[in-house]
């Protein structure tokens, strides 16, 4: 079981962020500006965020396992099409699809594995689980730039597309929703959405949880697209280097994964928000200042380990908004961060473009800004353990 688990979270790391380092290739071969192939970021994370308000109460309506299963296949699907089109609004179109199945598979496998561990083991155990999503961000990324050079931008996405199709097929054979979990028939109305959100809201907490989430997708996610051209426009490298780079973000964020049990002991929440804010901004500032790509590498993988140490804290607090709906906790979540993520690309071109790369000192700030507002805000409110 923990080996699909894995198949699932990996098929949904190399559909999303690591595409990324293929934005300047996909911009030369359609002839496209870098600020319109960078569209393909927004035009994945919108419906991936949208759609979340949908799929949350589905699955806790239908059963988790049946929601999982769909979007893996309509993913696998996606990325194979998007791996033959013949042009950049084609590609757009499965880019579209594919977010929309995204958004059934992270969210609601950590929402599966939320049911399974009590609240004191939680956050740990989402923590390991995102060591899959990671890895696939540091190989995926660095994969992905390597081979946009070598062997073109498509043969990356068929890699991927096996992979969405590996977990597709072994999550079909795997899960089986438990009798009596489901609904036998029928539909699912606005009342029972309604009802989920109504549990969900009902915690104090769930704006600020979803609040910061947007925060975050919005000011550090609204750069990764641009990484590419950023670091070619200063000549300190190519799509290779910026897979590199992003791959570095992922690998800070493993070792943060590896270190999560040492932070919980001697780390109060309050503590662990901060130092993510301030930590996550040093790889912004890397391409801000032009410096070279290994140094920035460097960074980035700092800023991975501080992004994951805010975004995990705010993880283990979703967990904990609403046991009886936590499939619409966890979909409310992704659906903030990933509206962030959404409007973030088109926000940073128009700074980039108004005001180059000073504009990134914006990002730097919002970012910081956040960490520190949620734990001071947060600090109002007991943990699951009791702890501030």
């Amino acid at each position: 079981m923990l080996f699909v688990y894995i198949l699932c979270g990996l098929a949904s790391s190399l559909s999303n962020r690591s595409i990324d380092a293929l934005i300047t290739s996909i911009s030369r071969d359609f002839s496209v500006p870098v600020a319109t192939a960078a569209l393909i970021s927004s035009i994945y994370a919108f419906p991936y965020a949208l759609g979340q308000p949908v799929l949350g109460p589905m699955g806790d309506f239908y059963g988790k396992t049946r929601i999982l299963v769909a979007c893996l296949w309509v993913l696998a699907i996606s990325l194979l099409g998007c791996a033959l089109a013949p042009s950049f609004e084609l590609l757009l179109v499965f880019r579209l699809i594919g977010g929309v199945a995204a958004g059934g598979v992270m969210p609601v496998t950590m929402a599966m594995m939320s049911d399974r561990y009590p609240p004191a083991q939680r956050q740990l155990a989402i923590g390991r689980f995102l060591i899959t999503g990671l890895s696939g961000m540091v190989f995926g990324a660095t994969i992905a730039g390597i081979m946009a050079v070598s062997l073109g931008w498509r043969s990356y996405i068929y890699v991927a597309a096996g992979i969405a199709f590996a977990a597709a097929i072994a999550s079909t054979l795997a899960f089986r929703a438990p009798a009596g979990t489901v609904r036998p028939a029928g539909h699912i109305h606005l009342s029972d959405a309604r009802a989920s959100y109504t549990h969900v809201f009902r915690n104090p907490k769930a704006m600020l949880c979803f609040g910061t989430v947007f925060m975050e997708g919005l000011s550090f996610y609204g750069v990764t697209p641009y990484i590419a051209e950023l670091m070619e426009t200063a000549n300190l490298g190519t799509a290779r280097e910026a897979g590199f780079v992003l791959g570095a973000f992922g690998l800070g964020g493993i070792g943060y994964s590896l270190s999560l049990p040492l932070l919980l002991r001697t780390l109060r929440r309050r503590e662990r928000m901060t130092w993510g804010g301030l930590l996550g901004t040093a790889g912004l500032f890397g391409l801000m200042l032009t410096l070279s790509w290994p140094v920035t590498a460097v960074l980035f993988a700092v800023s991975g380990y501080g992004f994951f140490l805010l975004h995990n804290s705010i993880q283990g607090e979703v967990s904990e908004l609403a046991a009886e709906a936590r499939s619409s906790a966890f979909a409310m979540h992704s659906f903030s961060f990933f509206l962030g993520a959404a409007f973030g690309p088109i926000l940073t071109g128009l700074g980039l473009h108004w005001l180059g790369r000073p504009a990134l000192i914006l990002n730097i700030a919002l970012f910081a800004l956040t960490g520190i507002v949620a734990a001071k805000v947060f600090s109002r409110f007991p943990t699951a353990s009791g702890r501030m």
